[in-house]
């Protein structure tokens, strides 16, 4: 199936892998300390919550290649987010691998998707 993701790219993949991404870190922000809940916790919500924002943004619009450049801004904030809730404790190694490994394929989707647009405009100029 990633196969023909990167071959094709369609945008549904990334609103799709973006949703589970929401999911799991739902589940994941739970277990923080209460004190981290209106910092970390937030900041982590405030970038997933973006990122699909500008997910739907980017769909609905004809130039897709800014919006996608800021989707891909917000995947590699919330990274930076997820590796500081692993330095502080918050969560495990297992976790943080769970975690980064939906980051990363919403990444690579995002890259493809760059790249596909990228392409397309090349050759409609």
């Amino acid at each position: 199936m990633n196969r023909l993701v990167y071959e094709n790219p369609h945008p549904l993949a990334l609103q799709t892998k973006f949703e589970e991404i929401m999911q799991y870190s739902h589940m994941a922000l739970k277990q923080f300390p209460k004190n981290e809940r209106f910092q970390l916790c937030a900041d982590i919500k405030q970038a997933v919550d973006t990122a699909m924002h500008l997910i739907i943004r980017m769909q609905k619009r004809y130039a897709k290649k800014t919006t996608l450049q800021d989707i891909d801004v917000e995947i590699e904030y919330l990274r930076v987010l997820v590796r500081s809730a692993n330095a502080y404790g918050y969560i495990n190694t297992h976790k943080l691998q769970v975690w980064m490994k939906h980051v990363d394929e919403a990444g690579r989707i995002c890259g493809g998707l760059i790249k596909f647009y990228n392409e397309k405009a090349r050759t409609t100029s």
